[in-house]
This record gives C-alpha cells, sequence and structure tokens, in this order.
C-alpha cells in the first residue's frame, strides 16, 4: 500500500507580521516610520497615534505585538503611558530625538523593552522592532552609553536613577538556571545565544526569565539586567 505524500504546508506557512502601532506627534515623521514599517513583509502597521492618550486606546483596541512610541508628546508622554501598553501584552519600543539620561533612564525605568534615537539606520530601526517581538532588550549606543554612565554615579553620588525599585521583603531566591540567565541577560546576550550558550531551548530561556521578572517583580529584561548589574556584579 503507498501512503499519500505528507503535506507539510502547514508547518512550511510562514508566520504571521509583527503588528504594531506606531504613536509619534510629528505628522512627517510618524508617516516615514508607518512607510518603513510597511516596506517589510514581517511587519504591519494596525494603528497609528499622535498622543498618548491615542496611543494607549489605539493599543487597548487592537492589541499589537509591538508598540513604538516617540518619549515626547502631547498629554501623556511615551515614558508615562509604558505601563498602560504593556499591561496590554504588547512590548514597548521607545524611539526620540533626545539621548538625555532621563529620557533614558525614565523609559527602562517604566518597563520599555528597548531605547532608539531617531537618527538610528532604518534597518536598525526594522531590526530592533523584531528583537523586541522575541522578547530581547534594544538600546542604542548612544542610549547604552547613558545608562552606563548613570550605573557608574558619575554624576553623582546618590543611587542611580537606573536602579530599578527593590521587590519588598527579603532578596530574591533564584534557581541556579534562572542566576545564569539573568547573568546573561545583562551582559546583553539575546535568548538566542543565552540558550546556545547553556545548551537549552529558547522557550526554556524565556521560561527562566519570566519566573526571575516574577520574583523581581519587574516588567522587563532590561529592567533585570539593571538590576542585576546593581546588586549582583
Amino acid at each position: 500500500m503507498t501512503c499519500p505524500p505528507r503535506d507539510d504546508s502547514a508547518a512550511a506557512a510562514p508566520a504571521p507580521p509583527i503588528r504594531v502601532v506606531v504613536a509619534e506627534d510629528h505628522p512627517a515623521v510618524r508617516s516615514g516610520l508607518v512607510a518603513l514599517l510597511g516596506s517589510v513583509a514581517d511587519i504591519t502597521v494596525v494603528a497609528e497615534a499622535a498622543d498618548g492618550d491615542a496611543a494607549v486606546a489605539a493599543t487597548r483596541e487592537h492589541r499589537p505585538d509591538v508598540v513604538l512610541t516617540d518619549v515626547r508628546m502631547p498629554g501623556a508622554t511615551g515614558i508615562e503611558i509604558t505601563p498602560q501598553l504593556r499591561e496590554t501584552g504588547a512590548n514597548v519600543l521607545v524611539i526620540s530625538g533626545f539621548d538625555l539620561d532621563d529620557y533614558v533612564l525614565g523609559a527602562l525605568r517604566a518597563g520599555a523593552d528597548g531605547y532608539l534615537v531617531k537618527t538610528e539606520d532604518p534597518q536598525r530601526i526594522l531590526a530592533a522592532v523584531r528583537d523586541v517581538h522575541r522578547g530581547d532588550a534594544v538600546l542604542s549606543a548612544r542610549a547604552t552609553r547613558a545608562v552606563l554612565e548613570a550605573l557608574q554615579g558619575r554624576e553623582t553620588d546618590a543611587p542611580s536613577a537606573a536602579e530599578p525599585p527593590a521587590p519588598p521583603g527579603p532578596a530574591p531566591r533564584f534557581t541556579r538556571r534562572e542566576e545564569d540567565v539573568l547573568a546573561l541577560v545583562a551582559q546583553g546576550r539575546t535568548n538566542q545565544q543565552i540558550a546556545s550558550e547553556l545548551f537549552v531551548e529558547v522557550t526554556t530561556v524565556k521560561s527562566h526569565l519570566s519566573h526571575a521578572l516574577v520574583k523581581l517583580q519587574l516588567e522587563s529584561r532590561v529592567q533585570a539586567a539593571l538590576w542585576w548589574q546593581q546588586h549582583r556584579r
């Protein structure tokens, strides 16, 4: 008896495009970002917003995978709305014309998954959307310098504004694997790189990181990396 050939079309089906909301108050910049994101097959813009309140409303309505938001907009800023955006399950990528410490650190403290400046190469912006959708963190080189300078306490001996609030009560107790994953996250490794280094699946890395974030009462891997740099390095 001859068996019919197996149909692998379902397994080979491409992943659905990454659904993005773009929040930017400047019409020309917003149009440019929408055009850029719409130029590739794996990303689709599901809504646009010109201010913070509209961004939150659009995100709640469309439930995107990623929100690309300006840091300064009329009404609520990109930093102020980040917690509300994350409550919908979206990853948040802040993009701004500013790389000042207060903006960068404010966005990261609020739970943003990444921070880019608008002078980034267009391909870098596309890659950043894909990276945060995968659960990785993204910082522009200039934003990274701002974070490192704050962590080093270059300008003040007071606790750094980059430091996420410590969870109440005793210090969290992590499993050995959670410790390994957090240490590598703090070194800037992606989930795929961590999986390769620890000889585990990417889903296992995400599971360990998720458990660690719950214990730390934090929202993003960037916050976890900052916590690790402050408390364990």
